[in-house]
């Protein structure tokens, strides 16, 4: 199945773009926040549905508010060319098929035509990333080899996270020496109930002397409480007299200092507002006196005429001053641009290698347009096309070449391990040997047995030996030993036809040991044959493999005469260009755009000084006018920098001397109206002190300031007295004593002490008391004995139950364990044997194999034999490890479900070596998969040669949504 087109409606920050597949390699390059990550998200998101709101997954939904979905363009090995159109609905979203029959499909279909494959499906073998590369750092030696086992088998992680949430919930369950798990606080509580029951059994028997010892203390609490009511009676009423004495002497002594004082009334907030009224009294006599002042020193002043008859005639000229200005600053911007103009000519003109006036006549006269770069543009992708055609097929010549004298060195080293000429010699009498020794048993047969009558064994017997010799000539690929089968069993059939007399005993043991020499004999040149055989298969497949390199040097050689051919042709048309117009050498591919580019910036730059230099003569014209206009007007010879400077201070001068006699006049006028106020405000203010004099009762300021501070100290009295009767009243009634002060002491002492001895012994009584009451409740009722054997048996069946739990769980890790058992011995080693190729491939040969030893562990085997395990390597090496894997379980479904694969920027920790092989095994495998390969390092772009690149950054640019 290949990706055609993505159709993006709105997704994340992509809205109404367009995105074109090829169907190998596909590379989405953008820098950071480009949007590629939202890219894949949408094709995932249109084939297997938007994530739902409660997975935690982002669900991309469009920033500007538009449409939330798109359109997947397929072609697929089954269906054709189908459309898969996801918009937002409800849940994973809505979602229709379109066939190119015309036919339409829902979510059955598409599941059809993505092989009942889901997202975690998909991206567990078809999509892996930098961040699933990057956790290999962190992993132990066990979750690394179990990572690359679940990315070599299907279906291995949700195994293996079902393994490990049964063995999670084992521990949560019961642990040996535990104490939180949950059986393990079962049992605990087993014991605990078990001897709180011993413990009820032992109170039952003390029900009857507790009901007696109740009743005596009910008697003893009537007589306490009778006498505690006593004792509280008199020590409340001593109490209240000992609070309210110190009361009433202040009562006393604040009602006599009131009766002293004869300031009945003082104004509110009297002093605030004399002392306000006092300082703006005062204020507004200083102002008085001031304005008084200045109105007189104006009227004093003498008012001198001057003239303002050229007032008008300025002010003409000051409103076109921005005219001025402007062409001011236009002569001047001229000035810069025709210098700047001449500069930019000099510096094209330099970075071309203009030689003279001649040469730049040539190339101001040089026709650039658009057909002619395209024409070049042309013929300079020839060029750029033919030298890295001819890069390639020389890295394809060193590469066969270097193949081809590995294949010379294996075969000179082989040579050297060739065996012996006795040696072949003796392996060739294999034959011989097996017939001799038929021979010999046949006859030791026919000469030890005796005839029977009508009896087959000749028949059987030649029958023996003609399968036996089948046997060896298949076994050592020699049909010289079935030709000699076929003829001993002629033999044989004949002599023992002919024969069946029983020879003597001394005669058996002859044939014994000559077959027991015969058969070790026949051992060790078996053992030679082999050897021999396997030698020479080995010869005839480097031999021909060395045959097939040099055939391919060969042909390759002639593709690099063929390409430099082709590049020399090039060259050779753009240097005539050059040459045409001035120019030596052939540029770089990259210079020859800006070639064109420089030539049409000197051809405007050319047109624009002219059109310049006739504007910058009509702007000097209009200001010798202007300024002509100006000497006239302030009768002086001004420069033209400072023209209308000086005729503004002119101008403002004039203006000033008339403002300032207008201004005078308006200023005695409002002098004069505010002195009017002034006077009658301070004659209100002064009837105001008065007024507060007479409230107070006094006639001068310090009465005044007395007066305030006696009536301020005669309502501090009144609050006092005011607050303690308030506390006399809340205190209550009081009794007053007949007894002095120390006999009251004496006797408040005795009080608290009996009081204190009630309260003890009444407490220990109800304590008592209350203890009995809930041992004889308890023993009478016998609930709590009832609920606790209840209890007991509760909790015998949660453990129970627990206990049935943890064996389900141990069940199924049994069970898992025994998948994965059989996961590494079926199903792992087809694929592994793929991934063994490409990891070689990938780490150059470094490594010959991957392998799954008996503890479950990932080991890479070297050239020599030497086992590294997996947690051992670098984290490069990991990742190609990785890699091999998803890439050989991708192949070994590529028949039967071929999807695409996704990658995101996986190849961050590899150098130089490791990304080229990388890239060399993903050309390898571009026929049989569509790669859509995600990065942001622009290095990527260009490491695949007809690889389709798409710029993210630009695709806002091109907005095209189709309607179906």
């Amino acid at each position: 199945m290949r990706i055609q087109k993505l159709v993006i409606y709105g997704f994340g920050q992509h809205e109404d773009i367009t995105i074109e597949l090829k169907d190998r390699i596909n590379v989405f390059f953008g820098c950071n926040e480009a949007g590629k990550t939202t890219i894949q998200q949408f094709m995932l998101s249109v084939l297997f549905g938007f994530p739902l709101r409660n997975q935690g997954q982002l669900r991309y939904e469009p920033k500007g508010g538009g449409r939330h979905g798109g359109q997947v363009h397929i072609s697929h090995p089954k269906f054709g060319c189908v459309v898969i159109e996801r918009v937002k609905g409800k849940s994973a979203g809505d979602v229709i098929v379109f066939f190119e029959d015309g036919t339409r499909g829902e979510e059955e279909a598409l599941k059809k035509m993505l092989y009942r494959y889901d997202r975690a499906s998909f991206e567990s073998i078809f999509s892996f990333s930098i961040h699933q590369l990057q956790n290999f750092e962190k992993m132990t030696e066990e979750e690394l080899s179990r990572t690359l086992l679940a990315s070599g088998t299907t279906g291995v992680d949700v195994i293996t996270k079902l393994e490990q949430r049964a063995t999670k919930e084992m521990n949560a369950l019961f642990k040996k020496s535990g104490k939180n798990p949950l059986m393990n606080v079962k049992i605990e509580e087993l014991r605990t109930l078990e001897q709180t029951l011993k413990e009820e059994r032992v109170k039952i028997n003390q029900y009857e002397p507790s009901i007696l010892r109740m009743s005596d203390i009910d008697q003893q609490l009537d007589m306490l409480k009778d006498k505690e009511q006593q004792l509280k009676f008199q020590n409340e009423q001593l109490a209240k007299y000992r609070q309210a004495k110190p009361l009433l002497e202040q009562q006393l002594e604040l009602n006599t200092k009131l009766a002293a004082i004869n300031q009945l009334t003082f104004p509110k907030e009297g002093i605030r507002r004399y002392e306000a009224i006092k300082d703006r009294l005062q204020e507004h006599q200083v102002q008085i006196e001031q304005l008084q002042q200045s109105i007189l020193q104006l009227q004093q002043q003498s008012n001198e005429p001057y003239e303002f008859k050229r007032i008008t005639e300025m002010e003409e000229l000051l409103s076109k001053e921005t005219e001025w200005h402007h062409w001011q600053l236009r002569k001047q911007q001229l000035t810069t641009e025709l210098e700047q103009t001449k500069r930019e000519m000099e510096q094209h003109s330099r970075l071309l290698g203009i030689k003279d006036e001649a040469h730049f006549n040539l190339v101001k006269d040089m026709d650039v347009s658009l057909q002619k770069e395209e024409h070049f543009q042309q013929v300079m992708q020839q060029l750029l096309q033919a030298e890295e055609e001819t890069r390639f097929e020389i890295k394809s010549r060193d590469r066969a070449q270097s193949e081809s004298e590995e294949f010379e060195r294996k075969l000179v080293q082989l040579k050297t391990s060739a065996p012996s000429e006795e040696e072949q010699q003796q392996s060739e009498k294999l034959h011989y040997l097996i017939r001799q020794l038929a021979e010999l048993k046949a006859q030791q047969q026919v000469e030890t047995e005796p005839t029977i009558k009508n009896t087959n064994t000749h028949v059987i017997v030649s029958v023996l030996i003609l399968l036996a010799s089948i046997i060896g000539a298949i076994s050592f690929g020699n049909g010289g030993i079935a030709v000699g089968g076929i003829l001993l069993a002629g033999v044989i059939f004949v002599l023992l036809k002919s024969t069946n007399q029983p020879k003597s005993e001394k005669q058996t043991q002859n044939y014994h040991a000559e077959i027991v020499s015969l058969q070790r004999q026949l051992s060790k040149t078996e053992q030679l044959a082999g050897q021999v055989s396997l030698y020479n298969d080995r010869l005839l497949q480097l031999t021909e493999q060395r045959q097939d390199r040099q055939q391919l040097l060969m042909k390759i050689e002639q593709n690099v005469i063929a390409v430099i051919q082709k590049r020399n042709e090039a060259q050779e048309t753009l240097n005539q260009f050059l040459k045409l117009h001035g120019f030596d050498g052939l540029l770089q591919s990259q210079l020859f755009p800006e070639l064109f580019k420089r030539i049409r910036q000197i051809q405007e730059l050319h047109q624009l000084n002219i059109r310049k230099s006739a504007e910058h003569q009509v702007v000097v014209e209009q200001i010798h006018t202007r300024l002509t206009k100006l000497e006239k007007a302030t009768s002086e010879s001004i420069s033209e920098n400072q023209a209308y400077s000086r005729l503004r201070n002119i101008s403002n001068a004039l203006k000033e001397c008339k403002k300032e006699q207008e201004h005078d006049q308006e200023q005695v006028k409002k002098w004069a109206f505010q002195l009017t106020e002034k006077q009658k405000l301070f004659e209100v203010q002064s009837n105001d002190i008065q007024m507060l004099w007479r409230e107070a009762q006094v006639d001068t300021e310090p009465s005044f300031y007395e007066a305030d501070s006696v009536f301020r100290q005669k309502e501090s009295f009144q609050h006092n007295l005011k607050t303690i009767n308030i506390q006399l009243d809340s205190i209550g009634k009081i009794t007053l004593p007949t007894e002095d002060e120390d006999q009251q002491e004496f006797q408040l002492e005795q009080l608290e002490e009996h009081s204190n001895h009630i309260v003890r012994t009444h407490n220990d009584l109800l304590e008592e008391r209350a203890l009995l009451k809930q041992q004889t409740s308890s023993m009478l009722s016998d609930e709590h004995y009832g609920n606790t054997l209840q209890q007991f048996e509760q909790k015998k069946a949660e453990l129970a139950e627990l206990a049935h739990k943890w064996s389900v769980n141990k069940v199924i890790t049994e069970a898992v364990r025994q998948t994965m058992y059989n996961l590494k011995e079926k199903r792992l080693p087809f694929v592994l044997e793929k991934a063994q190729q490409f990891f070689t491939q990938l780490t150059n040969g470094r490594y010959e194999s991957l392998a799954v030893n008996e503890e479950g562990i990932f080991e890479a085997i070297n050239p020599h034999g030497m086992r590294f395990r997996i947690a051992e390597l670098s984290q490069a090496t990991k990742e190609q490890a990785y890699i091999s894997l998803r890439f050989a379980l991708s192949e070994s479904l590529v028949d039967s479900v071929p999807l695409p694969i996704i990658m995101d920027d996986p190849f961050v920790h590899f150098d130089s070596f490791r990304v080229k092989q990388m890239v060399q095994l993903m050309t390898d495998l571009e026929n049989n998969h569509q790669f859509l390969y995600f990065t942001c390092h622009e290095d990527m772009t260009s490491i695949w040669p007809y690889a389709h690149v798409i710029d993210v950054s630009t695709l806002q640019k091109e907005r095209s949504v189709p309607l179906i």
